[in-house]
């Protein structure tokens, strides 16, 4: 079965993953190696890196993008990025910068 838990719906983005390496959603495998076993490259994840953002509005390290590893990293990691961006809201000003 698979885990809908959480903000980002596996199911899209595996479609969004599977619509930058030109594959059938169903060929995209939650543990499926994305470099190794279906072939995402330096600029195919460059392309997924870019459609992450503008879908989820997040901003995603260039470390990150290096690590993707599987579908269910970029999920964990989107998934972080969203908690993250709603917390921001909840930190206090650095000090000396509020009066």
């Amino acid at each position: 079965m698979t885990d809908t838990s959480g903000p980002v719906d596996l199911e899209e983005l595996r479609h969004l993953v599977a619509g930058v390496l030109e594959l059938p959603a169903a060929e995209v495998a939650d543990h499926a190696d994305l470099a190794d076993e279906l072939d995402l490259d330096s600029l195919a994840a460059l392309e997924l890196a870019t459609r992450l953002q503008d879908r989820y509005r997040v901003a995603i390290p260039d470390s990150e993008i290096a690590a993707f590893g599987s579908l269910a990293r970029v999920r964990e990691l989107l998934d972080r990025l969203l908690g993250g961006a709603s917390q921001a809201a909840d930190v206090a000003p650095a000090p000396g910068r509020a009066r």
